[in-house]
């Protein structure tokens, strides 16, 4: 028997390692002291060269500021990841907080917000132009849209883009990716500083970069390199930069994205590499949330204001889609929830896994599709499910407004639905919770899983990888098969068969819709109040 099941991507990630500097950086130590704090702090220079000032003949002393995964979140927000439409509650965030700053850029700068679905990276380059980075890496997310609008925007951009593994026969976009950059600070006694980047490796498979465009293995490139002292700024994910840290003889500091799960570690994770010296591993969270440094020379900890001028330019910006996207398609009584959906059940996730079972044509028991035959050949209807990752922000109590919708589902991707067999959807679901592909082996599989009301499974997380999927119960389903297949990939999935239905983001406005007809709500628009039902079950050991 097969069941048919509606599917949003669920993303595979490898991570890769880094490689490659043009000369050895000698740093005899590094001591560090760092702030990590809900709002930009201030440095001020004092006069001091922007590489720091030598105090003696022995250490070379110098500040890294830095950021990742801003996700084109270029205004402040709310903590929870929604639009900032009341400051009195509270917001965090957005570029204007940190003009006048020094730091560098691990990548992600692409989707997220409707600054990018609009404007794709124009008002993004505008932005960070006039921030003044000293270098910046790529992210998987830039290539989304390909190779072409990739290099347009780094065309327009007046500040270095570097990435020692990425190489591409675009010719305009390889031209604006240098493998490194060198900073020289040949009159503190010749400490020239290196700075390599490195993008993952997986981005071919879970983005879409052109056919001329790949990606080296970091690890085999890097010992090609005579290396010995250097910065590593990379876009691996934070687990990979503790590992190249670990194996690493050569690298003082690691300045890394983040899977956007939530802060990762200490700041600085410190751990030793091969010869037992101190490798320093920072990350910063998400979205500009946090602007984070690490810093040589104790500095000051004032607030920064937002600058006048940039916040200026940012709502320039945001007036091409304030109209549209103040339209109320919902409410909500209460906050629903993104920040735990990639750790189990979630509000946003129970919410989403319903509204793609109920918009599937195939849903025989949806009231908003409209589909009163059956599926032929005795299949059923198993359900919906969405890959947590693609889950952006959080939805506020109150109105639901379709910015808040469009940063949610930013990505435009559309719904497919998919024809598997019980034991194929079985080892899906294994697939997730071993974080490994059962149909790929070897393969990666890093983002958890969100479910409609029909698919509940209980997991045990402690379980060897491939055995961890404790149950899974589809409604209706006469079976449910354990046999390993082999027929279908997670990561890059091509299916012979398989129907494109609506976007999420249109999908989760319809379905708000319908349900407010059901409803016999006053504007016809949907009132929700999610409570969490246990369709997704962990094992206690």
């Amino acid at each position: 028997m097969k069941s048919t099941l509606l599917l949003s991507a669920v993303l595979s990630s490898a991570l890769a390692l880094v490689a490659a500097r043009p000369e050895p950086v000698h740093v005899d130590r590094l001591v560090s002291r760092s702030y990590y704090e809900e709002e930009a702090r201030s440095r001020g220079n004092s006069g001091k060269d922007r590489f720091g000032s030598l105090k003696n003949k022995k250490n070379f002393e110098i500040s890294f500021y830095h950021v990742n995964d801003v996700h084109a979140h270029l205004d402040e927000f709310r903590p929870s990841g929604s639009s900032c439409t009341d400051p009195s509650r509270g917001c965090v965030g957005g570029y204007p907080r940190i003009k006048n700053s020094l730091f560098l850029n691990a990548g992600d700068e692409f989707q997220g917000t409707l600054f990018y679905s609009i404007y794709k990276g124009e008002a993004t380059s505008s932005i960070l132009n006039q921030l003044g980075f000293d270098a910046m890496t790529l992210g998987n997310h830039e290539f989304d849209d390909g190779d072409d609008t990739l290099a347009t925007f780094l065309s327009n951009l007046t500040f270095p883009v570097i990435s020692a593994n990425v190489h591409s026969t675009n010719r305009k976009l390889q031209r604006n990716i240098a493998p490194y950059k060198v900073f020289s600070a040949g009159k503190y006694r010749g400490f020239d500083l290196a700075i390599v980047a490195v993008t993952t490796e997986t981005t071919k498979s879970i983005s879409n970069p052109g056919e001329g465009t790949t990606f080296e293995d970091p690890v085999a490139a890097r010992h090609h390199r005579n290396v010995k002292r250097f910065v590593a700024l990379t876009h691996i994910g934070y687990s990979q930069d503790i590992a190249l840290a670990q194996e690493s003889t050569d690298i003082s500091l690691i300045i890394a994205d983040n899977t956007t799960a939530g802060a990762q570690g200490p700041y600085p994770t410190i751990v030793k590499n091969k010869k037992g010296e101190e490798v320093f591993v920072v990350t910063s969270y998400r979205w500009g949330e946090y602007l984070s440094y690490i810093d040589l020379e104790f500095d000051s900890r004032g607030r920064v204001a937002e600058d006048a001028k940039l916040k200026a330019e940012v709502q320039n910006w945001a007036k091409g889609f304030e109209p549209f996207t103040k339209q109320v398609v919902g409410h909500s009584t209460l906050l629903l929830d993104q920040a735990t959906c990639q750790l189990g059940e979630c509000t946003l996730g129970d919410l989403t896994g319903d509204v793609i079972a109920g918009m599937s044509p195939s849903n025989t028991t949806s009231p908003f599709t409209g589909n009163t035959t059956a599926p032929a050949n005795g299949e059923i209807f198993a359900g919906g499910i969405m890959n947590a990752g693609g889950i952006r922000s959080a939805i506020d109590a109150g109105d639901i407004t379709m910015r808040q919708v469009l940063e949610t589902f930013p990505f435009g991707n559309a719904l497919v639905e998919l024809k598997f067999s019980s034991s194929d959807l079985w080892n899906v679901f294994e697939s997730i919770v071993s974080k490994s592909s059962v149909f790929n082996p070897g393969t990666a599989v890093t983002s958890f899983v969100q479910v409609s009301s029909s698919i509940r499974f209980t997991y045990d997380a402690s379980g060897p990888v491939g055995s961890r999927l404790v149950s899974l119960t589809v409604a209706n389903a006469r079976q449910s098969t354990r046999t390993r297949a082999k027929t279908w990939v997670l990561a890059g999935i091509q299916p012979s068969e398989f129907v494109t239905l609506d976007t999420l983001d249109q999908a989760f406005v319809n379905y708000l819709k319908g349900l407010g007809g059901l409803q016999g709500t006053a504007d016809g628009l949907a009132n929700l109040s999610i409570e969490l039902d246990g369709r997704i079950a962990t094992v206690t050991p």
